[in-house]
């Protein structure tokens, strides 16, 4: 007869000789940055998990929000769910190949919890990917994507801010500065297994940003299948009238917000940006010192680069100035979105 306490200890044991099997081998932490390509790399990894899976490659499901979830508890965001970091630790400890997690908040995240998510992969190599962009082209997309979550900052003032200092400013190189992202998530992880993929310049083969973040996951080529289309770009007139929301709905509490004026702007206002002009962007001279500056410390910081610094020379992005749209393409940008809107309503209505 065996008794309990040595029917726990053998149940114990044989977790432990379990446990040294099944083991994760890698761990692929994508942190981003932000708007240089993070969508479109998550969407593949998101509907590819079957092939990627057949090559022992794990992207933890069932959907891309369960890495937003284990982010924001790992950060102890103040509306996170508790348990969900320890949750995608546990099954990417119990995998036996390579983990890949994506999620562009990690970026900015500072030293100690650097080593807390370090800590949490004790016997596995871990791998940090930072997709950089250029600055001219980051300049503009994240000033839409802070007005696409409630900012009202306006155009000129935003890029004042980039500039000289203050709120906008120092949020957006928070999220946006490669040299420093990279140096301090070197420093806890180490440089031999920080990697920096530069986001190809316009023009570049389709699929090449995929290929360069397949590299360092080791992810072999395979026939992948493309995500639908998320986190469409707004023209400059709908980004003008999303802002004027924004303005016009500071009562409403977050969650409201998002379900309406953000989801409003996600799913229905991007499908009228090829009626619209894109916003435009003229690189300043103190940008491209700027950028200057953040490529020699990304060719001097001993991280792998993966694709070609030059990728990083900050290019004019054609459009419009935002101060010179007209109230007239606002009106039109309004209407379109009152007539997608009221689309997905009677839809939404027959099916019901």
């Amino acid at each position: 007869m065996v008794l309990p306490s040595a029917l726990t200890r053998r149940s114990r044991e044989a977790r432990a000789d379990w446990q040294t099997v099944a083991m994760a081998q890698r761990v692929v932490f994508h942190i981003g940055l932000m708007k240089s390509g993070t969508t479109f790399i998550q969407g593949r990894l998101n509907a590819n998990r079957a092939r990627l899976a057949d090559q022992q490659v794990l992207f933890p499901g069932p959907t891309w929000n369960r890495h937003v979830r284990a982010v924001a508890d790992l950060m102890q965001s103040k509306n996170r769910n508790p348990g969900s970091w320890n949750s995608l630790v546990e099954e990417v400890n119990e995998y036996d190949g390579t983990a890949v997690v994506s999620m562009e908040y990690l970026a900015p995240m500072g030293g100690p919890r650097i080593s807390v998510l370090r800590d949490a992969f004790p016997e596995t190599e871990v791998r940090v990917v930072a997709t950089v962009r250029d600055l001219g082209r980051s300049v503009p997309a994240m000033w839409q994507e802070a007005i696409k979550n409630r900012r009202t900052w306006e155009w000129p003032a935003y890029v004042h801010a980039i500039e000289k200092g203050g709120d906008a400013g120092h949020r957006f190189w928070r999220q946006q500065h490669a040299g420093k992202i990279v140096r301090r998530w070197s420093s806890v992880v180490g440089p031999d297994h920080t990697y920096v993929v530069t986001v190809p310049p316009p023009g570049a083969p389709a699929g090449l940003l995929w290929d360069r973040f397949c590299e360092v996951a080791g992810i072999r080529p395979d026939t992948w299948d493309d995500a639908p289309r998320a986190n469409e770009s707004l023209g400059a007139a709908s980004t003008l009238v999303v802002r004027e929301l924004n303005l016009a709905t500071q009562d409403l509490s977050l969650q409201a917000y998002k379900k309406r004026v953000k989801a409003l702007a996600k799913h229905v206002m991007g499908g009228h940006r090829g009626e619209e002009d894109p916003i435009g962007f003229t690189v300043p001279a103190w940008l491209r010192q700027e950028s200057d500056k953040i490529g020699a410390q990304l060719r001097n910081g001993g991280a792998h680069i993966v694709g070609d610094l030059a990728d990083l020379t900050p290019v004019d992005v054609p459009g419009v100035d935002p101060t010179t749209v007209d109230a007239r393409a606002q009106l039109e940008a309004s209407v379109a979105a009152l007539a997608g809107l009221l689309r997905q309503v009677g839809q939404v209505r027959r099916v019901s």
